[in-house]
């Protein structure tokens, strides 16, 4: 599990995006754990300790909702997976939605990876790395 307060102190990265928020407020009642911007381009990251599926549902249908006319971008859930929830699960659980949103909002991409893959050993993937993508299960 990576504490609420360290993640959002991490330095998350993706190509030349730059931190916007960490935590804060980006619409009403939307406050993502981390959120990196480029333009109108946006790399929101959600750090979930859960096993309720309605959590990822709610956080993906959230940034969907951010994510229209000229905002665009992908969400990352950071997991730590339960022994009745796992990445690959919350994954196949989050497909029927992201599929029902397509077409409707710019979220296009939703990526699920585990905690410990993303950070260990004080060492944190950057989000546009080979080992990310190999690690990350995209929706």
């Amino acid at each position: 599990m990576i504490p609420d307060k360290l993640f959002k102190s991490l330095q998350h990265s993706f190509q030349d995006f730059k931190m916007l928020y960490n935590g804060q407020e980006l619409e009403p009642g939307y406050k993502p754990d981390y959120v990196l911007k480029r333009n109108n381009e946006y790399i929101i990251l959600e750090s979930e300790n859960t096993s309720s599926r309605k959590t990822y549902v709610g956080g993906m249908m959230k940034a969907a909702h951010f994510l229209q006319n000229e905002k665009k971008g992908k969400l990352v859930f950071i997991v730590v997976p339960k022994e009745n929830t796992k990445a690959l699960s919350i994954a196949k659980h989050l497909t029927p939605y992201l599929n029902w949103v397509n077409g409707k909002t710019n979220l296009k991409e939703v990526y699920v990876i585990e905690a410990k893959q993303y950070y260990n050993n004080d060492q944190l993937l950057a989000l546009d790395c080979d080992d990310f993508y190999s690690c990350a299960l995209k929706v």
